[in-house]
């Protein structure tokens, strides 16, 4: 009984090696009868189905494309062609093998050209017969870096320069903002007095002389029920703002006016101009012309709020924040009258105070004499106590 044990377990585990190769070689064979079975080809009965779904979809005509798009292709499309959704406008004009960008392509500045091989001496002379190879370096042509490509001419016209539309010098004088700020109001109140503020609002306005503005300034204003009435030449004054290109690129930017000049013109307005309503039309317009005559922008959420032209005046007409604590200690007036007390922009080294009291000449002098260096050690290197305390000198 126990020698039978062993051969008992033995032939327990080839009965159940049995059944699992029976069951690997059931499920290859259902595999293989399913695989035979797939096909592409589609049958009657998937033919009709397929027809039917394409005539309830497409009732007027026949239906685009193949009826059955696994086997077959549509007859107007070649085999050897390239299947692309990109409309015709875009096909046109266009070279396959160019893979530079679409806004290279269709540029009018002269990119450089490709990397390229040269061409062998051989095959330059097949295409031009008085081609002669050169024999030493000063023969041959010298050819120009990408580093220097823009700065030849031809390759950068003056319809492609940068012009800004807001004045490149920002005026930051309360005066003469206000004066500037008065003649775009004239004028807003001109183009409205004669019914072109809409058509102009979004439009570029010509900068004009001085004698524009002394036009728009001798223009009086007139105060009705929080609201502006502009008596003078308004047809003229609207007039003036009109450029055309050719007068927009002969024409100069104007002097701009002084301080002092601005503190007195302001002297002889009445101040209830400030309180005049505006709506959003004349703020916009407003905004954009002084940030072309004067550089100063206002930022869109504080110029909702404002409500009067005296509003736009403040948040135009503030100054800009200091970048540097010596400015704020050389704007405090507190500090400027004291007579014990010097503010600088910088460090005050040994040698301004030597120039403060009249030595530094005489220390000049004395130290080239004796050849040796006015600023600095030379050759001495630094640290160099450390390394007499470390024992390396």
């Amino acid at each position: 009984m126990n020698l039978a044990m062993p051969r008992i377990s033995w032939v327990k585990g080839m009965q159940s090696l049995h059944r699992a190769s029976s069951a690997a070689s059931r499920r290859t064979a259902a595999s293989a009868f399913a695989a035979r079975h797939i096909s592409t080809t589609p049958t009657r009965s998937s033919t009709k189905n397929t027809e039917w779904v394409r005539s309830k979809l497409w009732k007027d005509g026949d239906a685009p494309g193949a009826a059955d798009p696994y086997t077959q292709r549509p007859e107007d499309v070649p085999e050897d062609s390239a299947v692309t959704r990109l409309p015709r406008e875009a096909l046109e004009g266009t070279d396959p093998a160019d893979k530079r960008p679409l806004a290279v392509r269709r540029s009018r500045l002269p990119f450089p050209a490709t990397r390229n091989e040269a061409a062998t001496p051989k095959e330059v002379g097949a295409t031009d017969a008085a081609y002669e190879p050169a024999t030493s370096l000063e023969d041959l042509t010298e050819m120009g870096t990408l580093s220097d490509w823009w700065d030849q001419p031809g390759h950068w016209s003056e319809l492609d320069q940068f012009k800004a539309f807001a004045s490149t010098e920002k005026v930051t004088d309360k005066a003469t903002i206000e004066v500037y700020y008065r003649r775009a109001l004239v004028e807003v109140l001109a183009l409205q007095k004669t019914g072109a503020l809409g058509e102009w609002a979004t439009q570029k306005w010509a900068e004009g002389s001085r004698a524009d503005l002394d036009a728009a300034l001798a223009a009086e204003i007139v105060t009705q029920d929080g609201g502006a009435v502009l008596k003078g030449e308004a047809a003229a004054i609207a007039s003036s703002l009109k450029q055309t290109t050719e007068a927009e690129t002969e024409v100069t930017r104007p002097e701009r006016i002084s301080s002092e000049e601005a503190a007195e013109m302001i002297k002889a307005w009445d101040p209830s101009w400030k309180e005049i309503a505006v709506n959003d039309q004349m703020k916009f317009a407003l905004r954009k012309r002084l940030y072309q005559l004067t550089g100063n922008l206002i930022p869109d959420a504080k110029l909702g709020a404002a409500a009067t032209v005296g509003h736009l005046l403040t948040l135009t007409a503030k100054q800009p924040k200091a970048k540097r604590l010596a400015e704020i200690l050389q704007k405090t007036e507190e500090l400027v009258q004291l007579a014990n007390v010097k503010v600088h922009d910088r460090r005050v080294s040994s040698i301004d105070r030597e120039v403060a009291v009249g030595r530094w000449k005489l220390i000049e002098e004395e130290l080239t004499k004796r050849e040796l260096p006015l600023t600095g050690t030379t050759d001495v290197p630094k640290n160099r106590e450390m390394q007499h305390l470390l024992g390396k000198v």
